[in-house]
Formats: structure tokens, sequence, C-alpha cells
């Protein structure tokens, strides 16, 4: 079964672009969607990878056939439209990964949505809340363990209980509240994306990340950074996906697994409902998505939008 995987970056895990085509060649993908990341002011630089356009550019140059290039710009980025005009006329298909720390009601968004729904380019974006992020400062024993733990362990559980304990023992406290910053999400409001999905019901907008993916149901977690356990009901999500045509989703990145494999009984239901709107991608993750996704024993038709079909329909790759 043809597959492209709409959700790849090059210089990202270790996997330089032959290595990228070596990881396609043994899953059987025949093309991929190649990322970048850019954000010119990040707020955290600990937790920003720059993933310039030159390389996927010269990705695509080397393997025309197998890369589909993408590319999103900063917002602020001066000149934006003849930016995006220029790498158009090189092979740009597509604008994304947008992960920038903006709300989808900044004006500089919809300036944004403008230049890209003028030329046609699809738009994949990336979500996660605000939160408090701790900083190391120095590379000290201490600092890397507490990096850890308030950063990612036990998906976001030792953060919790951590804060929690020192809150009430004043261990660590001082040192913690020095380390912490705020950091502001990204692109994280739903009711400010469904204006801009209304008034650009032109340009399709591809949907990623913790955020997005924690609210396939209607109860999102306040802890965890993967939400876990049961879907009672489906949440905001379901209901974009229902009711809007240009709105899609990428079932990439741990949070589009997690998200998966929390409900099987669900998550089939989701994808048997939505199966023209989601596009198969893995993220660099190494999970293996196909076999989560042949799991659900969906139909061949079903098989072939999701892996397919969809991500070929919105670059005309």
């Amino acid at each position: 079964m043809q597959k492209i995987d709409a959700h790849l970056h090059v210089d990202l895990q270790g996997l330089d672009v032959d290595q990228l085509i070596e990881y396609m060649n043994s899953h059987d993908i025949e093309q991929c969607w190649l990322l970048t990341w850019e954000e010119h002011q990040p707020p955290i630089e600990a937790i920003y990878q720059n993933l310039p356009p030159e390389l996927v550019m010269e990705a695509h140059d080397k393997y025309p056939d197998r890369i589909v290039p993408f590319y999103a710009p900063d917002p602020n980025t001066k000149n934006l439209e003849s930016v995006i005009r220029h790498h158009k006329q090189n092979g740009l298909q597509g604008c994304g990964e947008l992960k920038v720390t903006y709300k989808w009601e900044d004006k500089v968004i919809g300036n944004y949505l403008k230049i890209i729904d003028k030329h046609k380019l699809p738009l994949l974006f990336h979500m996660e809340e605000p939160r408090m992020h701790y900083v190391p400062q120095k590379s000290s024993s201490l600092e890397k363990v507490l990096d850890k733990l308030m950063n990612g362990a036990l998906n976001g559980l030792t953060k919790y209980y951590l804060s929690l304990f020192s809150k009430k023992t004043k261990i660590l406290s001082d040192h913690l509240a020095s380390h912490m910053q705020p950091f502001p999400g990204y692109l994280y409001d739903f009711a400010s994306l469904e204006q801009r999905l209304k008034q650009f019901p032109d340009l399709a907008f591809i949907g990623h990340g913790p955020h997005f993916w924690n609210n396939i149901t209607d109860n999102p977690p306040e802890i965890l950074f993967h939400d876990k356990g049961p879907i009672n009901n489906f949440g905001v999500i379901d209901r974009l996906l229902e009711s809007y045509p240009n709105f899609y989703c990428d079932i990439s990145g741990k949070s589009g697994f997690n998200a998966l494999n929390r409900d099987h009984q669900m998550a089939g239901r989701f994808l048997e409902k939505h199966h023209e709107k989601i596009l198969f991608g893995t993220d660099n993750t190494g999970l293996d998505f196909e076999g989560l996704v042949r799991s659900f024993h969906l139909s061949s038709h079903q098989l072939k939008r999701i892996f397919y079909y969809n991500a070929n329909s919105l670059t005309g790759a």
C-alpha cells in the first residue's frame, strides 16, 4: 500500500537526508513531507531547535521524487510574501511546521494566513499549552536531574509531585522558583483557531501536537503532558473535523500515538469517522504508527485515505 509520511524532519534525532531515505525505504514510504522549524525569538532556547529551509530544499534537490518540501517561516519574517514566493518557485509545496509562540487571534498570524492562502499552500501547525518550564542555568548533576524530572519524566507526574513536595517542605523551593520560566504556548487557543477556519475556508489547516491531541477528549488533562486513560466523549478536535472541510490532522509524534493508543475502541471510531481528514505521519519518533493504524482493522479504502490519498490530495505531490 502506498504511504506518504506527512511529518518528518531532516537533522532531527540523528537523521541526515541519506539516513532519512534509508528509513523511508525500510518502511515502504514512497514520499515524505519534510518540515522546518523556525522561530526568530524563542522564549526558551533550550526547547528550540532550528530546522532551516535550506536543508529541506537541498534534500528535495537530491531526492525530488521522494521529498515534498515544506517551510514555515517565522511570522515576523521581513518580506514574508517574497520569501514564500521564492521558495515556491523552487518547489515548495506546503507551509509547516508552524511552531511559534503566538495565538491564532494575533494580527501577525492573520497576515501570515492571508499570504499562505494566497499561495495555496496547506498549513501544518503545532499546538502546546502554556506552562512553567524548568531551565537549567549550569551543567551540574543536580540541574541535569531536575531538568529531567521537571520537564519530561513520567509524562508530567514527577513535575507535579516534586512541585507539591517542594511547596510543602520548602526543600528546593528557592532553587525551583529561580529556575522556572513561563512558556507562552504554541497556537493553543481553539476558539480563535475556529474563527480562522471560518475566515480562510480555502486554506487547509492540519493540526498536530500535545495540546491538539489531548483534546481528542472533552476532558483534557491538567497534569499530564500526554493524556492517558479512557475517552468518554470526543472533544473539540472531533467537532472541528466534522464541521470544517478545511480542517485536518496528522497523527505523528508521541502525542498522536498516545491519543490513538489510550482507548482503542474510541480511537477506532475516531479514525473511521474522520478517515478522509487524517494524515499518516511519524515525526522522527521511531514509533510503530503503521502497526497501530492497522490494528484498528479499518477498510482498505480507509487505510488508503489515511496512508496516502489525504496527504497527496493536499499537495498534489
